[in-house]
């Protein structure tokens, strides 16, 4: 149960990196050696089926986000796990793609990240007059900085509280089980599949996660 897991620490975007790669590398740890080879192996199956679809035309497409939405989450990942002398950014390897096959297929979660990419735009044009996309990186990192504290909630931010805190265990969910997170964790996965079918184990974790306080 969701209560029995030990609260998640928080991390801002500040100097240091919001929520960098050494910041989740642990809480990775955790989550490969507890989510179980079944679940590892479904997420690894979405992550395939991007893969194929970028192979065979190109380039992925979105099949729940807008253009614009998908390049607002693609930002988020490369945020939340930026490219560092560790390894790729999140957004280089698809987790932005990853949440949005998950989000075709959860209506839970997809209705989550419609209200919360409505939520970031919204405060985003009223604090900068931009959009979270196309304001500057200082105003991206200053706002981020307010949603990632549960301390600073308040009947204004706490929509973005709760999204940012759902983003970010996907993004890094997203991350940590393809093939250059399993390096940074020292994991070496699972074998791959010839077929994809629905992953409903990849999907029932999604939900379990996104439950989370």
């Amino acid at each position: 149960m969701s209560n029995q897991n030990p609260p998640q620490p928080e991390e801002s975007a500040d100097s240091q990196g919001l929520s960098r790669r050494g910041f989740f590398h642990g809480l990775s740890v955790a989550t490969v050696v507890s989510a179980g080879a079944a679940s590892l192996e479904a997420q690894q199956h979405a992550h395939h089926q991007v893969s194929t679809e970028k192979q065979a035309a190109g380039a992925y497409q979105a099949k729940f986000f807008t253009a614009h939405e998908m390049a607002t989450m693609k930002r988020l990942a490369e945020l939340v796990i930026p490219s560092d002398e560790g390894g790729p950014s999140a957004a280089t390897v698809g987790a932005h793609e990853f949440i949005d096959l998950i989000c075709s297929k959860a209506p839970e979660i997809a209705m989550a990240y419609t209200g919360g990419l409505q939520w970031l735009d919204g405060i985003s044009t009223r604090r900068y007059q931009a959009k979270f996309v196309s304001s500057s990186e200082a105003q991206q990192t200053e706002l981020l900085n307010l949603i990632a504290y549960r301390k600073n909630e308040t009947p204004e931010l706490a929509p973005g509280v709760g999204f940012f805190a759902l983003a970010r265990r996907m993004i890094v969910d997203g991350y940590f089980t393809t093939r250059e997170g399993f390096r940074d964790v020292g994991f070496l996965g699972n074998r791959g599949a010839t077929k994809w079918d629905v992953p409903a184990s990849s999907l029932n974790y999604a939900l379990e996660r996104a439950k989370k306080p």
